[in-house]
């Protein structure tokens, strides 16, 4: 930053496609890691521009999946304050929206510091409303309550209107003092990257195809397994005698 006379969200771009540009560092330094079977975890800084506008983040996740092999997931923590301002919370959905489509990773949304959302202010619905992400015109309607609000209502709206047509943002709270939603988390984390069914391909009568290939999706996974179990059950029923 001081020698190229750049702020700190350039000063990130920066490095982002300087990193890009000798990403063989990056390589030589986590194949060793790969290959001793470490748990990796990436601690990114939180400028938006790397995550929805800026290519060098995608570029870099890309090198680690497909020439390193390395399962990832993105995390992505909004603060729960923010549940109390109609307005931001709306930015942070878009924001969280816009980051799943430019990553195009398995995402978590976690709502964080859950524990003090209250004391940000009076919230106009439940923490369930917020974290599942339910009827944002609702949310919207909350929104005309002062000049900027209603000056910019049809543009809150349309935007409520995108976020609903994917249908693919909702949050899971987390609370660090409460050990119960961290390790909600740490299971959605997991299930994500396939961490959790880490060697069962060696021991499972299940194939290996199923094994990691369904576990990116929350839903339908344990319909899948019921299913699979199922046909497994019927073929030994086949093989025993009538």
């Amino acid at each position: 930053m001081t020698s190229l006379h750049l702020g700190p969200n350039g000063g990130l771009l920066y490095c982002m496609e300087f990193l890009n540009e000798n990403i063989d560092w990056l390589e030589e330094r986590l194949a060793p890691l790969v290959k001793e079977g470490y748990y990796i975890i990436i601690d990114c800084p939180g400028q938006v521009e790397l995550f929805t506008l800026n290519t060098g983040l995608q570029n870099a996740i890309k090198t680690l999946t497909d020439k390193l092999h390395i399962r990832l997931a993105a995390v992505e923590l909004v603060d729960a304050h923010l549940c109390s301002d109609a307005g931001k919370f709306l930015a942070a959905l878009l924001l969280s929206l816009s980051s799943m489509l430019h990553l195009e990773l398995p995402h978590i949304n976690v709502l964080s510091k859950a524990d003090l959302v209250e004391a940000y202010g009076e919230l106009h619905f439940n923490l369930d409303y917020y974290t599942e992400v339910q009827d944002l015109s609702q949310l919207v309607d909350t929104m005309g309550n002062d000049a900027f609000g209603r000056r910019y209502r049809k543009l809150s709206g349309a935007l409520a209107e995108v976020i609903e047509d994917y249908g693919l943002v909702n949050y899971t709270p987390l609370a660090i003092e409460d050990k119960d939603s961290v390790q909600r988390v740490l299971a959605l984390v997991d299930k994500a990257t396939g961490y959790v069914f880490a060697g069962l391909a060696d021991k499972s009568p299940y194939p290996p195809e199923f094994v990691y290939g369904a576990v990116a999706a929350d839903s339908g996974v344990a319909d899948m397994w019921d299913k699979h179990q199922a046909q497994q059950e019927l073929k030994v029923h086949e093989r025993e005698p009538s």
